[in-house]
């Protein structure tokens, strides 16, 4: 009887175990909600549904920081870097502060999670946004990517709106420690910027911070060892070089 019992239970607790896994919060009375939020925001991405016309993805980075991207029917529509920190209110209570990094925006959220949602809502105007938890690309897969992305990389095409310039170049370099250099320019003059890159949680779209504060967002179109599609906006302090959202073609070097 003993060993049918103990038997029984070996069914018992693993599906259990499995129920509480399932949850991004694991709503546990043991844990403060500071503790769960600072668990569970960094793992996958948070999704809202699309409200007009508008869907809003957070991803947030151990690193302190979070990417805000904001998406309609045509795709990405906006970017904003934040950092992230969580305050605690009580073992039940914490607020979430985003900060933007070029200071512009603060943002203070009363946190309500559930299993696999999170409700926030800002403390000073009242917006609402509630987040469904959803899983990222594999870290292997990620890892990947960035490993095709770390090296230079040359536009194939003329990269420019204006088409009257000789010699146009538009070059990327993108080293492993998260460091890159955008080079280009014509035979008349070169323009070299310099920042950090990183890939977003899904491997679909790769950020550039340049020093100068600029986020340029890119989708990638297509990857593969030697050859990589890139859309984005190429935005340049020389507007001769800036271009609208088109796609750029590019060779491995």
């Amino acid at each position: 009887m003993l060993s049918m019992l103990l038997a029984c239970l070996s069914f018992v607790f693993p599906a259990l175990a499995e129920v509480d896994s399932s949850c991004a919060f694991n709503l546990d009375d043991n844990l403060t909600l500071t503790t769960q939020l600072q668990r569970a925001l960094p793992n996958g991405k948070w999704v809202s549904d699309m409200q007009n016309g508008q869907e809003t993805v957070l991803q947030f980075h151990t690193s302190g920081t979070a990417d805000w991207f904001t998406f309609n029917e045509n795709g990405l529509s906006g970017y904003k870097n934040f950092t992230w920190t969580v305050i605690p209110l009580g073992d039940d209570q914490a607020q979430l502060v985003l900060a933007a990094r070029d200071y512009s925006q603060r943002l203070v959220f009363e946190v309500k999670p559930a299993c696999q949602s999170l409700k926030l809502t800002e403390v000073h105007n009242g917006f609402a946004l509630t987040l469904e938890h959803e899983s990222a690309e594999s870290k292997a897969r990620r890892t990947q990517k960035e490993s095709i992305l770390a090296a230079s990389w040359e536009n194939t095409t003329y990269p420019f709106d204006l088409k009257s310039m000789d010699g146009a170049y538009l070059k990327y370099c993108f080293h492993s420690n998260g460091r890159f250099e955008r080079m280009l320019g014509d035979s008349r003059q070169n323009i070299k910027s310099n920042g950090e890159w990183w890939l977003d949680k899904d491997g679909q779209h790769l950020v550039m911070r340049f020093e100068s504060g600029e986020t340029t967002v890119a989708e990638i179109k297509y990857l593969e060892l030697d050859e990589m599609v890139l859309q984005h906006v190429l935005n340049c302090e020389n507007r001769d070089f800036a271009t609208g959202n088109k796609d750029f073609f590019f060779n491995r070097q």
